[in-house]
Parts: structure tokens; C-alpha cells; sequence
């Protein structure tokens, strides 16, 4: 997770390669955004561009099932305004959720 901030903004990237957009929920209360999400074991158990399965792995980096992510919100944040995307790079989603959150 990457926090930044603008004159008007606070700006959060979340990392999220090979998630559904169905799959992520974006939470603010009174003190931390979250972002919740699950990552499906489903997607990783063929191979690319075939019907053969994966019988065993030898290096596993790649995290699946939930996961959470959480920040605590400072205190000039508007918290009824939060707008969150996928970023778009050459018309193709990056794996990347952005989430704006005005200043107050």
C-alpha cells in the first residue's frame, strides 16, 4: 500500500494483481480505511491457455484466499466522499486500486 497526499487529496494505491473487482471491499469508519479482498485459489489451478492441471508447486509467492489492508485516517479527511478505481494503463486494468479521499 502506497499513501500519499496532495494539496486537496490523500491518495492510497493498493497492489491488486489477478482480484475480481467483486472481490475487493473498500471500508472507512470514524478512524481507518480498509480494504478487504480475496483473491480466488480457483485462478491458479490450470495453466495458461490449457486444461492441465497443476499437480505441484515448487516456489509459491503469489498470496490467495483474504486479505486486509488497513490505514489509520488522519483527521481532516472527508469521509463521505471516498472514490475508489482500478487504474488504467493502455486501456487495460494494472492490478492496481487507487482510493481518493478528500481533505476536508
Amino acid at each position: 500500500m502506497n499513501v500519499a497526499e496532495s494539496a486537496r487529496n490523500y491518495i492510497i494505491t493498493v497492489e491488486v494483481p489477478g482480484v475480481n473487482a467483486n472481490d475487493i471491499r473498500v471500508e472507512v469508519d470514524d478512524k481507518n480505511l480498509r480494504v478487504l479482498g480475496n483473491r480466488s485459489i480457483q485462478n491458479w489451478r490450470m495453466t495458461a491457455g490449457s486444461r492441465d492441471l497443476i499437480s505441484a508447486y515448487h516456489k509459491r509467492e503469489i498470496l490467495q484466499g483474504p486479505y486486509q489492508v488497513a490505514w489509520p485516517l488522519p483527521l481532516d479527511v472527508n469521509r463521505d466522499n471516498v472514490c475508489a478505481e482500478f487504474t488504467v494503463f493502455l486501456k487495460r486494468r494494472d492490478g492496481l486500486l487507487q482510493i481518493i479521499i478528500p481533505k476536508l
